[in-house]
């Protein structure tokens, strides 16, 4: 995903998760290794994962069927000559508040996992972030405001993280901004001006209804593509996307 940012690419992490709190079940089946086997062929960068059992309806076991289902897919390309195939990052995506979960989702088969800034204290998310790197694991900080943004900012060392997710998500209600002005906004603000500025080698996401938000082009027309547009002129380097890839016919994505 850096290399990508660094080339000017603008990537899309695909998510797999069973359900979401507001909308309910996303697919009538969920067939996750057949899902993260198509994601792997056709180039995903990474690959998220919900393990959360309580709203996305995840687990740890889903971890394990993914890193199975990608390395399986990535091994036979392969053996069939494509060389260029390789086996993405899994990014772990739950409410972290405990060190054991680290280590779980770890032995799960986790590269990379998820923090929600909001839901820590400075003291615990710098902690979250230091285990994750003993355990040679990547650490994705999630924001939801510029009051976030510029603890987080002021508070976490340099190097002490791998990149930032500017989320449309209220985490109040675990709803979302379908406006995405949420994430436009913190995109765009003096604070991410800044952050740019001593960060610049750290990929900028943006998650939460990626896909599914529309918004005008310079014709007037609405689309979900015009937002991603969007977002990708104000700064980000790439979008996690899990409901926007649904289409209307199961085990498949576009």
């Amino acid at each position: 995903v850096k290399e990508a940012a660094k080339e000017g690419k603008f990537v899309i992490i695909p998510e797999c998760k069973r359900m979401e709190p507001g909308s309910g079940s996303l697919r009538k089946r969920y067939d996750l290794r057949k899902l993260v086997k198509e994601f792997t062929t056709k180039g995903a960068p990474a690959i998220s994962v919900n393990c959360d059992g309580v709203l996305f309806g995840g687990s740890l076991e889903d971890l394990t069927k993914a890193r199975e289902a990608s390395s399986k897919a990535a091994l036979e390309l392969s053996s069939v000559g494509d060389d260029g195939v390789v086996v993405p990052p899994i990014l772990a995506s739950d409410l972290l508040l405990y060190p054991y979960q680290l280590y779980k989702m770890r032995l799960a088969g986790a590269d990379a996992v998820n923090l929600v800034v909001g839901a820590l204290a400075t003291k615990d998310l710098i902690y979250l972030t230091k285990i994750a790197k003993s355990l040679q694991m990547q650490s994705l900080l999630m924001v939801t405001s510029t009051v976030q943004l510029d603890n987080l900012l002021k508070a976490m060392p340099s190097g002490g993280y791998d990149g930032i997710i500017v989320s449309n998500r209220e985490l109040e209600d675990f709803s979302f901004d379908m406006t995405g002005q949420q994430a436009l906004n913190i995109l765009k603000s003096d604070v991410m001006k800044e952050f740019r500025d001593k960060q610049k080698e750290i990929p900028i996401l943006v998650d939460g209804r990626v896909g599914i938000i529309k918004a005008k082009d310079e014709a007037g027309n609405e689309s979900p593509d015009a937002y991603i547009q969007q977002v990708k002129e104000a700064g980000a380097t790439g979008a996690i996307v899990g409901g926007g890839i649904v289409p209307d016919t199961p085990d498949s994505w576009a």
